[in-house]
């Protein structure tokens, strides 16, 4: 049981992690290391994620909310190991406050961005003097832990459009960023898909396919053609039917390649901001909602307010 809180906390800390947008990917053999498990691939951050506020308290347990309110068990698995993993040597009750600023469970990143944030939050309040490297590890292994994400937090960790050369955690995957400057994200959240869910029954559609479109963006290096082969990944895994068919139909009428988001019903594309109002407005009429976003820098520990 949790401990009553006094009214003033030990230590606060807050820290932000982007959300991520995956395009392609695959899943190299098996690695008993978490830290060596992960996803090879290609996406890009975005400037909107989640903001974790870490009060610690004297006492025992933790509790955690999302914008403020109680959340559930299942809502909070990946952001619970985290905080079980820090406290678990330490005498604190610890408050961890989600400010989510994009659609859970639409392919967006958000487990991901709730784990590492979490982590360097906080690694901040405990002053765990663990590297940025090392909390976004042990936010990577909460992620294979609880079989919500492969590849999400080494791309959060490093930020921009990137490429995932080799699969694992940060400092032991290895990314290459594509400079994507006076670009937006334009993107449409229509419904969640389980990312578990479909990692546990389509990897043999997925692996080999990613592989192969990596190795072409690693020449090409361009934006365009990542969003034509993102769009042929996910028409291969049958992603681009159903409620995704007619706006992605929509923004190609529009002379704007897009793809659907891994995973989610999501519809995305990237283009430069001049042409970002005519993509949202070919994305009106279809429910859901639209974001326009900047591509995103990479988590970080937030300055006291």
């Amino acid at each position: 049981m949790a401990s009553a809180l006094v009214t003033t906390p030990i230590a606060v800390a807050r820290a932000f992690s982007p959300g991520h947008v995956t395009g392609f990917f695959e899943v190299p053999g098996q690695q008993t290391n978490p830290l060596h498990k992960g996803s090879k691939g290609a996406g890009f951050s975005i400037d909107a994620g989640i903001s974790t506020a870490v009060h610690l308290y004297e006492g025992k347990g933790s509790k955690i909310l999302i914008n403020g309110k109680a959340a559930k068990a299942r809502e909070t698995e990946v952001s619970q190991w985290v905080v079980d993993q820090y406290l678990r040597d330490e005498s604190y009750f610890a408050k961890v406050d989600h400010d989510v600023g994009i659609p859970v469970g639409f392919g967006l990143g958000s487990s991901g961005a709730a784990a590492l944030s979490t982590s360097y939050a906080l690694n901040a309040a405990l002053g765990s003097k663990l590297s940025a490297t090392e909390a976004a590890q042990l936010a990577h292994r909460a992620e294979i832990a609880c079989r919500t994400g492969l590849g999400t937090v080494i791309a959060e960790y490093s930020g921009g459009f990137e490429l995932r050369r080799t699969a694992g955690a940060p400092g032991i995957g290895t990314i290459d960023s594509i400079p994507l400057a006076n670009y937006k994200a334009v993107i449409l959240c229509m419904a969640p898909i389980s990312t578990r869910a479909f990692l546990a029954n389509r990897m043999d559609e997925i692996n080999g396919l990613g592989g192969k479109m990596l190795a072409r963006l690693s020449e090409s290096r361009d934006v365009n053609e990542f969003l034509e082969m993102s769009f042929q990944f996910a028409q291969t895994l049958g992603l681009t039917e159903g409620r995704c068919r007619a706006p992605l139909e929509a923004l190609r009428a529009a002379g704007i390649p897009a793809s659907v988001a891994l995973f989610g019903q999501t519809v995305f594309t990237l283009v430069p901001e001049e042409r970002a109002v005519k993509a949202a407005g070919a994305l009106k009429g279809f429910g859901g909602t639209v974001l326009v976003c900047n591509i995103g820098t990479g988590a970080r520990v937030l300055k006291d307010r």
